[in-house]
């Protein structure tokens, strides 16, 4: 008889076990981003320098990809003139610029700006 209730014992902790296994595999948590905005790489790329005392040029380039598994070519970075860039410093609109043939803007400040606008649809901000 106690022959019995072991085998029994035994069928009811595995069903029990493979019960709690199917429970935990079945309601396992999905991972969530902590952004509430997705990021998307840049379409453009600043390089800045300070010229004298409070100027700024500001260089906006488009990267030209088409050579990249060229290893004499490679990454290429092409000037983007007549790009609209609004500038900020300290929260505030400094104004609105465009970018002359070799895609710069000058502006009256050297102290952290920030730099927005859209470029082929997709909106970006440097700061």
């Amino acid at each position: 008889m106690s022959f019995i209730k072991n085998i029994i014992m035994k069928k009811i902790y595995h069903l029990a076990l493979g019960a709690v296994a199917a429970f935990i595999l079945l309601s396992s948590c999905q991972e969530e981003s902590d952004l509430v905005v997705d990021r998307i790489a840049s379409p453009v790329l600043l390089e800045v320098d300070t010229v004298g005392a409070n100027n700024t040029t500001a260089f906006f380039f488009e990267l030209d990809k088409s050579g990249i598994m060229d290893h004499t070519i490679g990454i290429d970075s092409v000037a983007i003139p007549g790009l609209s860039i609004e500038v900020f410093t300290a929260g505030s609109l400094l104004g609105t610029f465009t970018t002359d043939n070799s895609g710069a803007i000058f502006i009256p400040t050297d102290n952290g700006a920030t730099y927005a606008g859209e470029f082929k649809g997709v909106k970006f901000r440097f700061q």
